[in-house]
């Protein structure tokens, strides 16, 4: 194995001079760039660097013409200024938008080095190299030239940091503090034509544009502070154009394509392997949620079905939980492995871990309601339905400044005690109100929230929870009652679904006939 390493890697480095160089060259283009390429992708700007590399042709044809080989780099370097510059002055004092004056100036300058190089012909420009890049013909004046433009970024990116972190997150900040924000803007362009020239042999004018943002958008991935960002991704970067070199010499294929392919490939792996922003990540994080949500709402059907003294068994639990009972199943046995309910036969029993548990989720769900209904005015047959969405995503800590926020109700719209921090609940008061005595007066202490249906026909018809109401007569399948100033008749499984309490505040009216009529008074009055 270590001799498949030496080979690999460690002979050609020792073995040919231009190797040497190439190392040195890619080096510098990673790092450099790489490191440029996190205030490109925190700006947005991430096309910047493409239109800046493209307007570079004309400026490798003019100076070839002038100066050879060597004004090929000066050349490179005033064509990336000026179009930098054109680019910053124009979208600085026009309206047009920034991408749109991109646009006009690389095509402009692209057109511009093509139309040069047909017109002047000039021999010894090798347009693929240019284009794509060949960091196998490194010399050592070019090596000096990279080295140095390299450094020259490096050193004011380290120097300007805090500028340029305040200026790439908030200009506006950044310029009611007294920051030159134009300056900046000169200075980065300047910046990044010295990288663009800087990376022209490594990777050419077409491919620059990988590594300034390829190397940006893999580390913002991978960190969330600029100053982090900027190490990962100078590592990225170096890693990338060494691997890709290494390829590029083993494999025979230009510098340029080998380099890029390698970045794409860790960009790949950051987008898949990521810890935070990952796909495989994100869909484990979103299974476990699928399933929390699901063990959350049977431990929910668990506490309301034995809250009202119903067999609590694993059919009924799928319906109440709107579960299918395979997937019921299966929470229940996860729960029972957590030793959260027990399982006798086909019967559930919650544990006292369980039932802490179902109690946080029952609180979380009726502040919930409380909340979206006063807060966000979201209609009483809607907000049972809003809130099972939003429950799972609660943290203790948002619970808690829910509670605070909303004063620390007790009830929620529909009347249900809420829990209290420390898992006390008050029992449900009052009885059905078609069990409710006729003319005696009372008022809603609370309303079934399971059926949006006979949620809507409560509202229709006034029956909400503080309201004054009084069974006049029962009939065939309803109840007749006296709702705050109307009378209405309450289907019979409106009124199975409404406890009322005595409202000795309100004075019942007269009995209709006989002497109980005439009683009547009286015994409201010993009251």
């Amino acid at each position: 194995m270590t001799a498949v390493l030496h080979e690999l890697f460690v002979a050609p480095a020792a073995q040919y001079e231009f190797m040497r160089y190439a190392l040195a060259a890619v080096a510098v283009v990673g790092v450099t760039s790489a490191t440029l390429s996190c205030l490109l992708v925190v700006r947005h700007q991430a096309l910047l660097g493409d239109a800046v590399s493209h307007a570079v042709l004309p400026g490798v044809a003019v100076g070839w013409l002038a100066a050879g080989h060597l004004g090929i780099f000066w050349g490179a370097l005033a064509a990336a200024l000026l179009a930098g510059v054109a680019i910053t002055f124009v979208e600085r004092r026009s309206t047009v938008k920034l991408d749109a004056v991109m646009g006009i100036v690389f095509t402009f300058a692209f057109a511009l080095g093509l139309a040069v190089i047909s017109v002047a012909r000039p021999r010894g420009i090798d347009l693929f190299h240019v284009l794509l890049g060949n960091v196998l013909g490194v010399g050592r004046t070019d090596l000096l030239l990279t080295a140095g433009s390299g450094g020259l970024v490096l050193l004011v990116v380290v120097g300007l940091y805090r500028h340029f972190h305040l200026w790439s997150f908030d200009p506006v900040m950044a310029r009611a503090v007294g920051l030159r924000v134009g300056t900046l803007n000169y200075v980065f362009t300047a910046l990044l034509s010295a990288t663009i020239v800087a990376s022209l042999q490594a990777v050419g004018l077409v491919l620059v544009v990988a590594m300034l943002v390829t190397p940006g958008a893999t580390a913002y991935l991978l960190s969330r502070r600029l100053a982090t960002m900027m190490v990962t991704a100078a590592g990225l970067g170096l890693v990338s154009a060494v691997g890709g070199l290494y390829g590029s010499y083993h494999l025979d294929v230009a510098s340029g394509p080998a380099i890029v392919i390698v970045a794409s490939l860790l960009f790949v792996l950051a987008f898949l392997l990521a810890p935070r922003h990952g796909q495989v990540g994100r869909a484990r994080r979103r299974r476990r949620a699928a399933r929390r949500s699901v063990e959350e709402d049977l431990l929910k059907a668990v506490f309301s079905a034995a809250r009202r003294d119903s067999e609590v068994s694993v059919d009924t639990l799928a319906g109440g939980a709107g579960l299918a009972p395979p997937a019921a199943r299966a929470g229940l046995r996860r729960l029972a492995r957590d030793a959260k309910v027990r399982l006798d036969g086909r019967r559930v029993r919650l544990t006292s871990t369980g039932e802490s548990e179902a109690l946080r989720v029952v609180r979380a769900h009726r502040l919930l309601e409380r909340y979206l209904h006063d807060a966000e005015g979201v209609g009483l047959p809607d907000v049972h339905a809003t809130a099972d969405l939003l429950e799972h995503e609660l943290s203790p800590a948002g619970v808690d400044d829910i509670d605070r926020l909303l004063g620390r109700p007790t009830r929620d719209p529909h009347g249900h005690p809420i829990p209290s921090s420390s898992g006390a609940l008050a029992r449900i008061a009052g009885h059905r109100l078609s069990e409710q005595e006729a003319g005696a007066p009372a008022r809603v202490a609370m309303v079934g929230d399971v059926r949006e249906d006979l949620l809507v026909r409560m509202v229709d018809l006034g029956i909400v929870p503080r309201r004054s109401v009084t069974v006049l007569h029962r009939g065939p399948g309803r109840v007749r009652a006296r709702v705050g100033d109307r009378e209405v008749d309450v289907p019979a499984d409106v009124a199975e679904r409404v406890f009322v309490v005595p409202d000795p505040a309100v004075t019942a009216p007269p009995r209709a006939q006989g002497a109980g009529a005439a009683r009547a008074p009286e015994r409201q009055g010993r009251r």
